[in-house]
């Protein structure tokens, strides 16, 4: 299970996203129990195999005609984080997490580290 409270932007740090708002809004929507908002807001929950119950909130915040970062937070397994990232071009085009508590950017590899971990990467 994947612990986080993130943004995710483009792969160089602040940049914008390779999916549009529309693309990834319409991408989401396809998403087994996800409910999103026209605005972007979105919650998506579900339940493992084994019963495990899992929640992510966020939001699609866009620039313009551009898909400035996704705003994230929650718990979830990872085939489902993997899910969420594919709706904003990922594995295509490279992407970097803030960890907005904290004002630090990590890489994909470095994020899902600590975002395993009991403390998550919040």
């Amino acid at each position: 299970m994947l612990r986080f409270q993130i943004s995710i932007v483009g792969g160089a740090a602040g940049a914008p996203l390779a999916a549009s708002f529309d693309s990834a809004l319409a991408a989401l929507e396809q998403l087994p129990r996800m409910f999103i908002e026209p605005d972007g807001s979105f919650v998506w929950r579900g339940t493992t195999g084994d019963g495990q119950a899992w929640q992510v909130d966020g939001n699609l915040i866009d620039r313009g005609d551009v898909l400035a970062y996704v705003d994230a937070s929650g718990h979830c397994p990872e085939e489902q984080f993997n899910e969420l990232l594919r709706a904003l071009g990922w594995p295509g085009a490279s992407l970097a997490f803030e960890l907005t508590r904290r004002g630090v950017m990590l890489d994909e590899q470095a994020f899902r580290k600590l975002a395993r971990t009991p403390a998550g990467a919040v």
